[in-house]
């Protein structure tokens, strides 16, 4: 192993280290900059390397000369070592490139690598991998051309803390191959193995830079152990003590993070359970107080929950009589319902709760209508407030109910209650639980089953109704069955009056739905630990206090769990089961989407998810069918997250429907040259109007690439990613008979000229895709210009700023023109919810043309 010179001792080093910002490694790229650059992205992103600019992402040059020549595009490359990141300079740079310091450290390996050989083009499914010897050596297993097993032997190169580079090594038939890993990928007894294999263990210098590596690696447990045992085996180097303690301090603040992580993902609880633990002993002052800060973050929303609970109650005691045993129930509600994230909801009863120049009465109003209609209802009449208890149960009611007549008797019902109006329903709708995870849902099931009063009780989730169809997995906790059509993880201390971002993750063909819940939330282990961000593990160890007297041992846990990123950052995913029996590929059918749309609402219905921060991913053919279902259904998504996917077929045609969602693209280099085939394909989301990031691994296959999730999480939770605000005007395209709804345009048949048979592709007569043109304009109108059908439904609701509700409304196609007045009423709304499962954006109205 070769260590390239350092200006400073390595002692030195490490103490520079403690205090010192980031040493991040430069890593080769052509191009006349040298010097990594941090360059911040419009979506709220931060990249990392060096960066060229190049003009197309399209190596396919018989393509580049059929177009007339390169055109130039201002796309920015930026290397990390690991990945090649392509983003568009003027729709994607933010702010100038900063520079930033080099890695400290980039340990060179001598591996018997050949002089000559084949270059590799493209790397087949990965079937096995060994470990990594003490050699810094591997072998990979792949799928051939024809099929056979075939075994790569290589060796490590070339090792920094963000990434490892492998190369083959010398065989009867050599190749050439400079395949990159994350190094963070790489466990611990492996790094171990090299190490010390190639270190002086006697050498106490050597073996510092091994403590360094852990530390710009960000593996604070290993550093701080490594550090003892040397201190252990060198007595002498007394001057290293003092880094045992700012190691335990780093290791320290990953816990921090972590529990602020949780907090803030809707998981006081567990961050409690990772502070309490903090070992307060070990570390220093400042620490100390964060660790406060933290816990008194959790303790004062404890408080004012209580506070406001107590308030409310006597303000209700103090009513007459009839008023208080009528709002006997909701303040039950409350007591049981309110936490952290529904306080916000009681925010005008904080600020008069007190006001004692506010009747009681008023200041009761605002509390339960605060409970029902969320922050800002300003409602102060007690009687209208308590009608609004009944308009919401009537409408759990009818959003749950599987029979028609009765959901007409229950609008029937709803229709003479004074707080029954549409602006009403249309605040209450986002807050009330899961149509199908309801106490009214739960209750009209027992009643259409007819089951006796003495049955059991119903199974709960964290004491919440456990949503009809679900059925929890036996082996994991927070797993669901829905039937046979998909499967969901939930967070840890899931409440289903909080929103929660949802990831819906389609397999790969011929996998099944679990490895999806298995990427996205990481393969279940019996042992649930607070895992530090990066340190594989051994920050919670490390970070034990040592308990004074015995602690109660915690009971065992009954089910294995899942620890990845989805749980870390409070993301549901729902994975569908959206192929058919013994499908090889993605086959862009309706009965594929009908699949995957299905699930998504009724998973929707039977989970708390966000309809502003949905999100589709897949891997493989499952890529490809997010892809696509994505620009096929764009009012649908915040983001779209594809890896390892052949864009074909529709994908090559519906770029003008992805500058309405964010797209997240993900491949290997040696994925059969994905450039060539698909670069033309890339090059349409290299435009200042998409938000769109092309993110290609160096050396790498058709894989599923773990280490790009904790990016994906980052990329996902920045607040730039929800779903987009309704347009006002569109310009879409469509090929098939589903692709019929966007936002608020709606056709019930396609010409037949406009569907392309998917199955039947390359017999199609002509490939073509039908252009979609509508905008709402002045004067309250709305005028269809262009669309792939005769007559058309144009949906409707406030949400639309440049509509007035106020007004007539007029809708024109052609020569047609309908008007629409709205009148108050809110079936339309209940209808639209009930079969869309959008408690968000609910449409108030709709009308047809012609």
């Amino acid at each position: 192993m070769i260590f390239r010179p350092f200006v400073l001792t390595c002692r030195h080093r490490l103490r520079q280290l403690a205090t010192a910002a980031w040493l991040i490694a430069g890593c080769w790229i052509a191009g006349p900059a040298e010097a990594e650059k941090l360059i911040p992205l419009r979506n709220g992103l931060t990249l990392r390397g060096i960066y060229l600019e190049v003009a197309t992402l399209n190596e396919n040059a018989f393509s580049l000369g059929a177009d007339g020549g390169l055109q130039n595009r201002p796309i920015w490359m930026v290397d990390d070592g690991l990945r090649r990141t392509y983003v568009h300079r003027r729709g994607m740079i933010n702010a100038e490139p900063a520079d930033v310091p080099d890695l400290g450290l980039r340990i060179e390996f001598v591996q018997p690598t050949p002089d000559g050989g084949d270059e590799v083009g493209s790397i087949g499914q990965i079937l096995g991998v060994t470990p990594l010897n003490e050699y810094g050596r591997r072998q990979i297993t792949v799928r051939g051309v024809d099929g056979t097993p075939t075994v790569l032997h290589q060796g490590l190169t070339e090792l920094t803390a963000r990434y490892a580079k492998l190369e083959g090594l010398k065989a009867e038939r050599s190749i050439k191959l400079d395949m990159r890993i994350a190094t963070e990928s790489i466990d611990t007894p492996a790094l171990m193995r090299i190490f010390r294999k190639r270190l002086d263990q006697s050498n106490p210098d050597q073996r510092l830079e091994m403590v360094r590596f852990f530390i710009e690696s960000e593996r604070y447990g290993d550093a701080r152990r490594e550090l003892q045992a040397i201190l252990d085996q060198f007595p002498g180097e007394v001057e290293l003590k003092p880094q045992l303690t700012a190691l335990v301090e780093r290791q320290a603040m990953q816990l921090i993070e972590q529990a602020q992580i949780r907090r803030e993902s809707g998981q006081p609880q567990l961050a409690r359970t990772i502070l309490e633990k903090f070992p307060l002993d070990r570390v220093g002052r400042v620490t100390r107080l964060r660790v406060e800060d933290e816990l008194s973050k959790i303790d004062q929303g404890t408080t004012q929950r209580n506070e406001i609970i107590d308030r409310l109650g006597k303000l209700v005691a103090g009513l007459p009589a009839a008023q208080s045993d009528a709002l006997k129930d909701i303040v039950a509600e409350i007591d049981a319902k309110l936490t952290v994230d529904t306080l916000p909801r009681l925010s005008d009863f904080v600020r008069a709760g007190s006001n004692e120049a506010v009747p009681d009465h008023q200041r009761v109003a605002l509390a339960v209508a605060g409970w029902i209609l969320g922050n800002g209802s300003g409602e102060t009449n007690l009687k209208l407030a308590m009608s609004l208890i009944e308009v919401r149960d009537l409408v759990q009611q009818y959003l749950a109910h599987p029979d028609q007549a009765a959901r007409a008797q229950i609008l029937e019902k709803l229709g003479p209650l004074e707080a029954a109006r549409a602006e009403n329903i249309a605040k209450l709708l986002p807050l009330i639980p899961p149509p199908l995870a309801s106490e009214q849902a739960i209750e009209i099931d027992r009643n259409l089953n007819r089951q006796p009063d003495n049955a059991p009780e119903s199974p709960t989730i964290n004491g919440h109704p456990m949503p009809l169809g679900a059925v929890a997995d036996d082996r994991i906790e927070g797993m669901f069955h829905v039937g046979a059509d998909y499967i969901v993880q939930l967070p840890p201390e899931y409440d289903p009056l909080r929103p929660y971002p949802c990831v819906v993750a389609l397999h790969a063909a011929g996998a099944p739905a679990e490895t999806q819940l298995n990427w996205w939330s990481g393969v279940a282990t019996e042992q649930f630990l607070p895992l530090g961000s990066k340190d594989q593990g051994n920050s919670a160890e490390a970070a034990q206090p040592e308990p004074a007297e015995p602690e109660v041992a915690p009971p065992p846990q009954p089910k294995a769990m899942r620890l990845g990123q989805s749980i870390r950052h409070g993301f549901i995913v729902v994975a569908p089961r959206w192929t058919r029996p013994g499908q090889r590929d993605y086959e862009y059918t309706g009965r594929e989407h009908d699949a995957i749309l299905s699930s998504v609402r009724s998973a929707m219905r039977r989970f708390s998810i966000d309809a502003d921060r949905l999100f589709i991913a897949g891997h493989g053919a499952g890529g490809a069918a997010a892809w696509d279902v994505a620009l096929s259904h764009p009012d649908l998504w915040a983001g779209m997250i594809s890896i390892s996917a052949e864009p074909q077929k529709t994908l090559t045609h519906y770029d003008p429907n992805a500058v309405h969602v964010p797209v997240y693209i993900v491949m290997g280099e040696k994925d059969g040259r994905p450039l060539k085939r698909n670069g033309a394909v890339y090059d349409d989301y290299m435009s200042y109007k998409h938000d769109a990031m092309v993110v290609m691994y160096r050396g790498r296959g058709k894989e599923f690439f773990y280490e790009e999730s904790d990016r994906i999480f980052e990329w996902m939770s920045t607040p730039f990613h929800q779903r987009a605000k309704i347009p006002q005007e569109l310009e879409l395209v469509s090929m098939r008979a589903g692709d019929r709804f966007f936002w608020w345009l709606e056709w019930d048949e396609s010409l037949p000229s406009a569907i392309m048979d998917p199955i039947l592709w390359d017999e199609n007569p002509r490939i073509a895709h039908a252009d979609i043109k509508a905008v709402i304009g002045a004067n309250n109108e709305v005028r269809i210009s262009q669309g792939p059908a005769k007559a058309f439904t144009v949906w409707l609701t406030p949400q639309i700023p440049q509509l007035n509700f106020s007004e007539p409304i007029a809708i024109r196609y052609g020569t047609r023109r309908n008007d629409f007045r709205f009148d108050g009423e809110f079936a339309t709304m209940l209808e639209d919810v009930r079969t869309r499962a959008d408690r968000t954006r609910p449409f108030w109205g709709k009308v047809s043309v012609p």
